[in-house]
């Protein structure tokens, strides 16, 4: 009899102890919230294998002046979870408090530092879990385990052959993609881009025998978006490509550049010659230094005609309008350069600047351009949305600045073999021959090997003609090797 009531009683706190933990479970995954709270740095959690081992972690991605920094907990992986979602965790450290981020710790590169959380009482009530958890620093942000941070970034990396890595330039950090092994082929991409501009030209590359490099130029995407105007003169962007060779443990490399990225080429070609073996732009033509200081107005004179160069003078304005709205701009300024798509008809059609900002003056796509999937517009977008609009933006503001810091360059030549690829219908060029490019090409280069229009090309020709782009490419560079 005795048995048989222990057996009665010991079933009833097995059944009592599996609903105190059903009713625990419901507190940490209802009342202690779900939701994720708006932050300004990245965590998220992770499984990872080393040295054979499974290891789980939070990792809390930041940039703080300019520099990137990796937080990386010890935690289970179940409490880190329950953690993540409770939107009144915070972090202090020095005094410094918010959500979900972390600081850089003084000392050694995997320096360890205390770090004080705030949970609610009931949190700490029902988990006695403890408010201090020590995280390692790693100021280079190259942890193995950081590769999550963009899970995509490297799926379509993967998918174009190459890889993803973080590397410091110039004092800076850059989000590069590589792919192939040989000599050093950097491709610069323009506004508003990222490396996934040369997604074909990755591949094609490197299955020619080259080291074909992609980066996230400042500004964009994973690289580090200094928060000066100034930090994004001409000097500034040409020692970062110059970096990127330094970086790579090589001397000199083949320097491609698309939109913005040409001038950042022509630029990086004279200012660092040793350095250059060629020279290759798309889009843009290499026009020599002005003869006058170019002065841009602070702001566009509301009655004068709407143009986006002066729209983006005014700090603050452009990048607001862009970045409520990252698909619609990207959307209608790609399909806007690529002749042949259809749109529907714009909802701003007066001129002047005093009708508003951009987005609505270029049309709806009534669908994508060919060349421009739905997961590559989605990919495009979650970049403008990690990084805004504002560094990339921030080119166009330097040009008086450009100028003053580039007397040097008054009547220089580019010295390096040179080509120049640009769709036969690309806006920038208005619809100049061959033979007129060629013609304002002569005084600028010592060594033009060729000036190309594709036909029926727009604006983004590496893109929406990737296999002859790839063409003209592999030829200009089997000549230099």
């Amino acid at each position: 009899m005795a048995l048989l009531l222990s057996r009665k009683i010991g079933r009833k706190i097995g059944i009592g102890i599996f609903v105190f933990y059903i009713i625990l479970v419901f507190l940490f995954e209802t009342l202690l919230g779900v939701s994720q709270p708006e932050y300004g740095s990245t965590m998220v959690l992770t499984s990872f294998e080393k040295g054979g081992e499974s290891n789980d972690r939070v990792v809390a991605r930041i940039e703080k002046d300019g520099k990137v920094f990796v937080a990386v907990n010890h935690w289970p992986r179940a409490w880190a979870r329950r953690i993540q979602r409770n939107p009144n965790v915070q972090l202090t450290y020095q005094g410094e408090t918010s959500n979900y981020t972390a600081v850089i710790l003084e000392g050694l590169e995997h320096d360890q530092g205390v770090i004080d959380f705030s949970v609610p009482l009931s949190f700490r009530f029902l988990t006695g879990f403890p408010p201090r958890y020590f995280f390692r620093f790693d100021p280079k942000a190259d942890l193995s385990e950081g590769d999550i941070i963009d899970r995509k970034t490297i799926d379509l990396a993967a998918k174009y052959g190459a890889k993803v890595r973080t590397l410091e330039s110039n004092g800076i950090e850059l989000r590069i993609v590589e792919a192939g092994d040989g000599p050093l082929v950097i491709l610069v991409h323009g506004w508003p881009e990222s490396w996934y501009s040369w997604r074909y030209q990755l591949p094609a590359l490197a299955q020619a025998g080259y080291n074909v490099v992609a980066p996230d130029m400042r500004g964009y995407g994973g690289s580090s978006l200094p928060s000066s105007i100034d930090d994004y003169n001409i000097k500034e962007l040409a020692a970062d490509v110059a970096g990127i060779i330094s970086a790579l443990g090589q001397e000199k490399a083949v320097i491609v550049g698309h939109d913005w990225g040409a001038p950042i080429a022509w630029h990086t070609a004279l200012l660092y010659p040793e350095k250059i073996d060629a020279v290759v732009g798309l889009s843009v033509l290499y026009g020599g230094r002005s003869l006058k200081k170019p002065v841009q107005p602070i702001r566009q004179n509301p009655e004068e005609e709407f143009f986006y160069i002066s729209y983006f003078q005014d700090p603050g304005v452009a990048e607001a309008e862009f970045d409520s709205d990252p698909e619609a701009l990207i959307a209608r300024l790609y399909t806007s350069r690529s002749p042949g798509t259809p749109t529907y008809m714009p909802e701003v059609t007066d001129t002047r600047a005093i009708a508003g900002g951009w987005i609505r003056r270029l049309g709806e796509p009534i669908h994508l351009p060919t060349w421009l999937t739905r997961e590559d517009l989605n990919y495009y977008v979650s970049q403008f949305r990690k990084s805004g609009f504002e560094g990339g933006i921030n080119y166009y503001r330097n040009g008086t600045l450009n100028w003053e810091l580039t007397a040097e360059l008054d009547g220089a030549k580019i010295q390096q073999p040179a080509l120049f690829i640009a769709g036969e219908l690309d806006i920038v060029n208005q619809g100049a021959t061959q033979d007129e490019l060629e013609i304002r090409a002569q005084s600028h280069f010592e060594d033009l090997r060729g000036v190309v229009l594709q036909p029926g090309i727009g604006h983004r020709n590496q893109q929406q003609a990737p296999e002859d782009t790839n063409r003209l490419l592999i030829e200009f560079l089997a000549s230099l090797y």
